[in-house]
């Protein structure tokens, strides 16, 4: 049987295996993954509003560097195109780690299904050519637009 579980967990479990294929340790993975899916839902609801014409709350929403910019290291996760401060993933003003994607994936869902979310995602990074997982816009478009509302099975 199917479970409805959002896009949230999905995208952060996706993008976990994506960090751990190119090769990043495990926890660096979930704080990846777990960064990513916030990235993500930050544009996701910054375009909603701006179509919307709010753009005043458009612009709450947006990440703010501000004084902070001099400090962050964009090279560390160039490839995800995140910010990195103090060796951590840093988007919407803040850093995440593996303790962020467990309680958003895994906690938040039960240890069943957050495995299986796991699943989901581990067999789409195996099947997916390291091309494609090289390439954020290009991960994005024919990877995950294509698999964002499978089911999970449990």
């Amino acid at each position: 049987m199917g479970v409805k579980v959002n896009r949230f967990p999905k995208m952060a479990a996706l993008q976990k295996f994506r960090a751990l294929r190119l090769g990043y340790p495990e926890e660096l993975a979930e704080a990846i993954g777990v960064a990513e899916a916030v990235k993500y839902a930050i544009f996701k609801n910054l375009h909603r509003l701006k179509r919307q014409g709010k753009e005043e709350e458009a612009e709450k929403l947006a990440p703010e560097y501000g004084s902070q910019k001099e400090t962050l290291d964009w090279k560390t996760f160039e490839l995800f195109k995140l910010a990195a401060k103090e060796g951590k993933p840093f988007v919407g003003g803040r850093t995440y780690t593996a303790a962020d994607y467990r309680r958003q994936v895994i906690e938040r869902f039960g240890e069943e299904v957050g495995r299986k979310i796991e699943e989901w995602a581990r067999r789409l990074v195996e099947q997916t050519p390291e091309e494609l997982l090289r390439n954020e816009q290009k991960f994005f478009n024919k990877v995950w637009k294509v698999h964002r509302d499978d089911p999970i099975e449990v």
